[in-house]
């Protein structure tokens, strides 16, 4: 079978896994070693809340690296994040000459700036779709792709789906369009496992439309409306995708001039974290 690009998201995943990885071990290691050398030096109950504090990101991220073929970029802040209470307590704690006291008031200062840029971002990130219009009874309802496991789709793109198909249950008279590109093992297209998973809940196949092409969400925005165009389809068009990422997919669409009604899926508990942050690090990085 002739070799098509796949997602542009798992390529970069892949190449930032080595940086990931040494960041996941070595923020930790490094809250750790301040945890220690601030034992004895602050009050018991202190020094417990910092480790159960330190210990919560690198939990984790060992949740996400276990229950996920790929490692994300998002799992570095949430690693950073294990050194702003073990930095803490080791200022608390008066065990440093002055030199390394202000190496560490920097740096955790530094730390408190980034989360709270972070903060600002989640929250505007939750405005995008905290309100929304009706979605029609004759909709065209696009869902982005997402990660394909086994021929299956992955709890975050399930879920995007299961929403998806409870609007379509809702009124059966919407059409429904899923947009993703080939798996990296090119058996298959994240479009053609998504219809197939819509139809085990019901959903009429007629009423399925499916872009094969797209790699990224540029892609599945611009690629879903020129299929909708061929058919001759103006009717109100929404896009489902997970809570996290509508702000960029309504912002890719305005390039093209379209307006998207959002419709917003919940992220897997377990991966909100990194999920979040790494769309917080994508748009940042003018992605």
């Amino acid at each position: 079978m002739e070799q098509r690009p796949t997602s542009t998201l798992s390529a970069t995943e892949r190449a930032f896994r080595p940086l990931v990885l040494a960041m996941t071990l070595l923020c930790p290691t490094l809250s750790g070693a301040l945890l220690l050398a601030s034992a004895g030096h602050i009050h018991p109950t202190a020094l417990l809340a910092c480790s159960a504090l330190s210990i919560a990101p690198f939990a984790s991220n060992l949740h996400y690296l276990l229950t996920h073929e790929l490692t994300t970029v998002g799992m570095i802040p949430v690693a950073l994040s294990s050194l702003i209470p073990a930095l803490a307590a080791m200022l608390c704690s008066g065990a440093m000459v002055l030199p390394a006291r202000m190496a560490c008031a920097t740096l955790l200062l530094a730390l408190i700036a980034t989360a709270a840029v972070f903060c600002l971002w989640f929250c505007r990130l939750r405005l995008t779709y905290r309100s929304h219009p009706d979605v029609s009874p004759t909709a065209c309802i696009i869902v982005l792709g997402g990660a394909v496991k086994q021929g299956r789709p992955h709890r975050t793109l399930a879920h995007r789906l299961d929403v998806a198909a409870r609007y379509w249950h809702e009124q059966p008279t919407r059409t429904i369009v899923v947009s993703g590109g080939p798996t990296p093992d090119q058996s298959t297209t994240e479009a053609d496992v998504m219809a197939s998973y819509l139809q085990q809940l019901g959903v009429n196949p007629a009423r399925i439309m499916v872009e094969r092409m797209a790699r990224n969400t540029d892609e599945n925005i611009r690629n879903s409306i020129e299929l909708l165009e061929r058919e001759d389809m103006h009717e109100q068009l929404c896009v489902v995708s997970s809570d996290y990422h509508l702000h960029r997919a309504l912002r890719d669409a305005r390039k093209l001039g379209v307006s998207l009604a959002p419709i917003a899926a919940p992220t897997p508990p377990a991966s909100v974290p990194q999920q979040w942050c790494r769309e917080v690090m994508t748009i940042l990085s003018g992605r």
